[in-house]
């Protein structure tokens, strides 16, 4: 399962920063990855995001995701991954289990 992240409407920071991590709790390789973050309605609903991530440590697995203004516009809960596709065209999703929760707030 993934963490909670919290922000005002309207906010751009903090980032969202996350570890991404393979079955044994290890940060995974990102290095040469193509990683992009991605954020839903509950319940499947409609994608909101769907935009490159910055991998900010390759070897441990770190990646963030840097706001624009209008993604944080709708006040709510929704359910945020980051989608790694690796050199070898191999695609993964992180969490790997459940989903990061993204509440904005007033």
């Amino acid at each position: 399962m993934g963490e909670t992240f919290s922000l005002a409407a309207g906010d751009t920071a903090p980032s969202f920063q996350a570890t991404l991590l393979d079955g044994a709790g290890n940060g995974v390789d990102l290095t040469d990855a193509n990683v992009r973050f991605q954020m839903y309605q509950p319940r499947g609903g409609d994608e909101l995001i769907d935009e490159p991530a910055d991998v900010i440590d390759a070897e441990g697995g770190v990646a963030r995701y840097n706001w624009d203004a209008s993604d944080t516009n709708e006040l709510g809960r929704f359910r945020a991954e980051f989608v790694v596709t690796y050199k070898s065209g191999a695609v993964e999703t992180f969490p790997n289990v459940g989903a990061h929760d993204v509440v904005i707030t007033r």
